[in-house]
């Protein structure tokens, strides 16, 4: 769906829009998944806000990863490539927000302690938010190589804390078994499962350089390179688990933040 002309005629009615250089082209798909994660974003926000804080950084980081995926809608993304940067920066500060709340979680199911306030998990949120911008600000402009580096950094950092919080989650499990939410903790495996199956498959595409952004680094700067093995089963499962793992995901956030809220009313 091409909605190219439409942003260029916002930007004629509305002066202060900066200009749309590219074109804006939606896929049914990734229209599909990020409504998943907006849901997804909208009860983890709701459920960090009507509970202890200890649960604060858990929800905060799973409602940035909404805005880390919105540069799929964002029509500036195609033009102005800091902002794809630093939706890739606010992904990364996602994970790095959800572990430390499950490794503080942890703590707490030993210490039966809980220090600092909401507060500084929100200001320290978007002090990191805000580094990323400057950082991405005071470097050179990403090119479409550097997009892909972003990505690939990305995808590393999720893939690696996504299978540790596995663990941290089962860990927590075996403290509070027999508490009313045990069951509810539980199943945060199962997201960082289907979080493990889509990074780790978007990072398998891209170390063997099977990737769309890599083809379309190709096709654009008529590299005479051909990815070996680009049209093998490997390629189609390795994308289809990454398209399966993203949406199932979202759904498993939904359902588990809902399952939580019923839990603990």
């Amino acid at each position: 769906m091409d909605f190219t002309s439409f942003f260029q005629y916002l930007t004629t009615i509305i002066p202060f829009l900066p200009k749309i250089y590219n074109p804006v082209v939606y896929n049914a798909s990734d229209l599909v998944l990020i409504f998943f994660w907006f849901v997804a974003a909208v009860i983890s926000f709701y459920f960090s806000y009507g509970n202890a804080r200890l649960w604060t950084s858990v929800s905060i980081g799973f409602f940035l990863i909404f805005w880390g995926q919105a540069y799929l809608l964002n029509p500036y993304a195609s033009s102005y490539f800091r902002v794809t940067a630093v939706h890739t920066i606010i992904g990364a500060v996602s994970i790095l927000l959800i572990s430390h709340g499950f490794q503080e979680y942890f703590l707490f199911t030993k210490t039966l302690d809980i220090t600092g306030s909401k507060r500084t998990i929100y200001l320290t949120t978007i002090g990191a938010i805000v580094l990323g911008i400057i950082f991405v600000s005071l470097n050179p402009k990403p090119s479409l190589f550097v997009l892909r580096n972003y990505r690939m950094a990305e995808n590393t950092v999720w893939l690696f804390l996504s299978i540790v919080n596995i663990f941290v989650v089962l860990k927590i499990y075996h403290e509070i078994k027999g508490s009313p939410i045990a069951n509810g903790i539980l199943s945060f495996v199962l997201v960082f499962f289907f979080i493990v199956i889509w990074k780790g498959s978007e990072l398998y595409l891209q170390m063997y350089q099977w990737d769309p952004a890599w083809q379309t680094l190709v096709e654009e700067f008529d590299f005479n390179i051909q990815s070996e093995g680009i049209d093998g089963a490997m390629v189609k499962i390795a994308t289809t688990m990454s398209s399966a793992g993203a949406m199932l995901s979202g759904l498993s956030v939904v359902g588990t933040f809902a399952y939580l809220f019923k839990l603990v009313r």
